[in-house]
């Protein structure tokens, strides 16, 4: 039985990561609003540094992690982009295009 492969639904799925309202631009948004979210290291005064410090390295940790997440939407987007292009190209009997 032939194998069905949808090459369009494959670069719709790798546009759709990208668009407007995607994946990728929704963790950019993220990453735009926790970029104004570190504190000043006085701003719960000289006793609130330590909680400042604290805040500011959970923040920076979120940060770094949306930033792995949108690397590895566009790698994802990219490779769905190149299967697409191989299934396209590809000559397998059993496959149905």
């Amino acid at each position: 039985m032939p194998n069905h492969v949808d090459v369009e639904a494959i670069r719709k799925a790798a546009t759709m990561m990208g668009a407007d309202d995607g994946p990728i631009a929704f963790l950019r948004n993220v990453q735009t609003l926790l970029e104004d979210v570190p504190l000043d290291s006085m701003s719960l005064t000289l006793l609130g540094v330590g909680v400042v410090g604290r805040h500011n390295a959970s923040v920076d940790g979120h940060l770094a992690n949306i930033k792995g997440g949108i690397e590895h939407l566009k790698t994802a987007s990219e490779k769905l982009g190149q299967a697409a292009d191989n299934w396209e190209r590809s000559d397998q009997p059993w496959v149905v295009k």
